[in-house]
């Protein structure tokens, strides 16, 4: 293994002559070879760290071993940490890397971070061969590769977030470059990359630390079938090349196509394999669904776009990202993958032949997710295990080396979508790494006001949503329940003092609170009757905030995280914060049922106002209403049918509301209706709202995962860490039921049927308290016997 100074030691290199701020293209590709000799062979270890800015893809002896460096900012800097060994053989070998740098000059990607400069950085040995980077290493730039520019991008889908599509002309390809015997005598030698100067206290802008998150397996996998097919090549001709590998052969001057599925939503590399060709144009268009075809390809602004029955493809189109591959081979194999991952349900495969036939060999997929291993198991009915299962795989779409909000359009890691994968996440499994990287990132993004950015990691400064910041307490707080990890805790209770701190400070002279600052987006939810077109910064929040700069859903929201804080305070014993927090909330919640109470409902600012779910929701749920009025209010609320909705953004939120005030199980049919409709239209994963037609997968929308664990089978921790579990499940919503779930303490079963109680069996001895028809009864599990209630 490397020394422990290694990062300190190991020179970055990169390409000379090098412009990071070309105008044609966000993003270029550098590629590296390091050739060396092995007399012989050791069954040792071989390990090398490697890292790079801004992605790269590492190569031994043509074989891919690593993709990374997971996603980080520049104060935590990953690298992988990788075993070659089982790659190497006797004589000539070669170490290769492709690498992909984001401009840091313009706005392309807004998920990955970049520094000022590019860089590529080995470390290790093999024997006495060392491997790490230097003038040795011989490079050159991918001039074949193309980023594809926010200046060519298909407005249609939205704004330019992730841009990781490409274009790519093989007769600029470097043929077989990672291959042991290519000739790199054409290539440069690399130049070392350092922001240090002479003389002066200066520091590399990367600060490398090891990947705290485990390696992604890449498992091949095949398209399921073909749904439409155009030209000379037959559905079946299709469907026999991605069952089989049977040939599919296009001749001179033809256009073909095919529309491939899979059965569910998923995000992976695709892998192209051909022969002969030369000149061929191959299109290959990832998408979510069939959707309303609008007769444009592509557009130079947003188009109204509508989504129904999403594998209903008559008078339907694809619309999505794009890559494009021109073949260069005339006779020879050749495999094309784009860089990045695809995020796609469906792909369109298009093809148009030049004067030479081109055979496809072979189109696949590697799929790629977080290694999540999920423990927790269960069967309700046939309609809510399949809910349960598209929740699942909406949870497990948008995993990565960050929590996603989506992985189609944006890969971006969101506070207040981060807090409710993460939780969901608890109530499957023992795993909370990529949870606390998370609860790290987005603790280093705090800003000079107390906040911290909306959004990270992130690689420009952009507009903050304040309120998402508040939703990261609630992020230490579910894991103080399900981890209880005292530490954690006591190193981010600054930081939640510098939120609630902020948003005291914008408590007006009502005692509301009031605006925040003029460059924010006090976004709230997606909901059509809040739609603002003249800027995005009035979208999704109520009119009441412009008018008369209050938001009540600010005051609650604060409120409800105030308590919290609390909670997290008495953990770590601090009685007095704890104290003042409650008092805060208290004293919020008193002036918002001063002001902003009329006729029954809470208003979305002062009296007069309108009116919102969202207000009636988060009034529950931070105590400004209790008991039976709250009950009585909730009622109310769901009654009314000229209130705007919580969209699925908060739908958890609305079922930790009613299941607050004891109404969850007579209400539950009315409250999974939009993921019934979503079934209805075959989604695979669950949507990010009903508002508009984007992304077909959203995490935040997975949140029956909660509702199954925590309200239908009613397991909770009782205290911190599940020292203590509570079992109050909803026996009459269901005749029988039983399921087996992850715990910090060991595996819990739970069943129960018409005809026996609740049967409880366990894997190690456990604390609970189960309720039973209103009775709470305590009793401590032994391993391995079944008990009875």
């Amino acid at each position: 293994m490397a020394s422990q100074n290694w990062t300190e030691q190991t020179k970055w290199i990169w390409i000379p002559n090098y412009n990071d701020s070309h105008p044609q293209s966000p993003g270029q590709f550098a590629l590296f070879r390091k050739s060396f000799n092995l007399s012989s062979l050791t069954s040792e270890k071989c390990f090398i760290h490697v890292s790079a800015d801004s992605r790269y893809r590492l190569f031994i002896n043509g074989a891919s071993v690593a993709f990374g460096p997971c996603k980080s900012y520049l104060e935590k800097w990953y690298y992988e940490t990788v075993d070659i060994g089982p790659y190497l053989c006797e004589g000539k070998n070669v170490l290769s890397a492709k690498v992909l740098r984001y401009s840091a000059t313009q706005t392309a990607n807004f998920s990955l971070m970049r520094a000022n400069i590019p860089g590529l950085v080995v470390h290790g040995k093999v024997q006495s061969k060392d491997l790490s980077t230097d003038e040795s290493w011989r490079c050159i730039l991918d001039e074949s590769s193309r980023i594809v520019p926010a200046s060519e991008w298909n407005y249609m889908l939205g704004p330019p977030l992730l841009l990781n599509n490409e274009t790519v002309d093989g007769s600029k390809a470097e043929a077989n470059w990672q291959s042991i015997d290519f000739d790199d005598s054409h290539w440069s030698s690399a130049v070392f990359q350092s922001a240090r100067a002479k003389m002066l206290p200066v520091l590399d802008p990367w600060k490398l630390t090891g990947r705290p998150i485990p390696m992604f397996s890449e498992i091949p996998r095949n398209f399921d079938s073909t749904v439409r097919s155009g030209g000379d090549v037959g559905i079946k001709s299709w469907n026999d090349l991605i069952r089989t590998n049977a040939p599919v052969h296009i001749g001179p001057l033809q256009t073909v196509f095919a529309e491939l599925q899979v059965l569910a939503f998923t995000t992976g590399f695709l892998e192209l394999h051909l022969s002969g060709g030369i000149g061929t144009k191959i299109r290959i268009i990832c998408a979510e669904c069939y959707e309303q075809d609008l007769g444009v390809d592509r557009s130079p602004w947003p188009l109204p776009r509508s989504k129904g029955n999403r594998v209903y493809h008559e008078n339907s189109r694809l619309y999505g990202l794009e890559d494009t591959y021109i073949v260069n081979s005339e006779s020879g194999d050749v495999c094309y993958e784009p860089f990045w991952f695809r995020a796609f349900r469906f792909v369109r495969l298009e093809i148009t032949c030049h004067n030479a036939p081109i055979t496809i060999k072979r189109f696949a997929y590697r799929e790629f997710h977080y290694p999540l291993e999920i423990s927790t198991k269960i069967s309700l009915s046939p309609i809510l295990d399949d809910m349960w299962k598209i929740s699942l795989n909406t949870l497990r779409n948008c995993m990565h080396e960050t929590y996603e909000d989506c992985p189609f359009y944006e890969q971006n890691q969101f506070i207040a979508d981060s807090r409710l994968q993460m939780l969901f996440t608890y109530q499957l499994s023992h795993d909370d790494r990529l949870a606390r990287k998370t609860i790290q990132e987005f603790n280093a993004s705090r800003r000079p006001d107390g906040l911290l950015e909306a959004q990270f990691p992130n690689p420009f400064r952009a507009v903050n949503i304040p309120q998402f910041s508040l939703y990261w307490i609630w992020m230490i707080h579910d894991h103080m329940r399900y981890f209880n990890d005292g530490s954690l805790i006591r190193a981010y209770i600054g930081t939640v003092d510098g939120i609630l701190h902020y948003f005291h400070s914008r408590v007006n002279e009502k005692g509301l609170v009031g605006k925040f600052d003029s460059e924010m987006w006090p976004f709230i939810d997606w909901v059509d009757e809040w739609k603002d077109t003249r800027d995005f910064k009035n979208m999704a929040l109520p009119a009441s905030y412009q008018k008369e700069g209050v938001a009540t859903f600010n005051s609650l929201l604060y409120a409800m995280t105030l308590n919290a804080a609390a909670d997290l305070c008495d953990y770590i014993s601090w009685p007095d914060v704890a104290a003042e927090y409650r008092k805060r909330s208290s004293s919020l919640n008193e002036v918002v049922n001063k002001y902003c109470f009329v006729d029954g409902f809470y208003t979305d600012g002062t009296v007069g106002s309108s009116k919102s779910q969202h207000c009636q929701v988060f009034a529950v749920l931070s105590g400004a209403i209790t008991g039976d009025a709250a009950r009585e209010l909730v009622l109310r609320t769901f009654q009314a049918t000229n209130l705007p909705k919580c969209s699925y953004a908060l739908g958890f939120y609305v079922f930790e509301a009613v299941a607050k005030v004891g109404l969850l199980e007579d209400m539950f049919q009315t409250l999974i209706q939009p993921w019934t409709k979503m079934m209805e239209n075959n989604l695979t994963t669950w949507a990010e709202d009903s508002v508009n037609s984007r992304s077909d997968c959203h995490g935040w929308s997975a949140c029956l995962v909660h509702v199954f664990v925590a309200h239908i089978f009613g397991l909770t921790p009782a205290t911190p860490s599940y020292k203590y579990l509570r079992i109050d499940p909803l026996r009459s919503l269901l005749s029988s039921a039983k399921g087996s779930f992850a715990t910090t303490l060991g595996n819990l079963s739970i069943e129960w049927s018409k005809d026996k109680g609740i049967l409880l069996s366990s894997t190690t001895d456990m604390g609970v308290e189960v309720v039973v028809h209103g009775s709470t009864q305590h009793c401590r599990l032994i391993g391995g016997q079944v008990y009875s209630f």
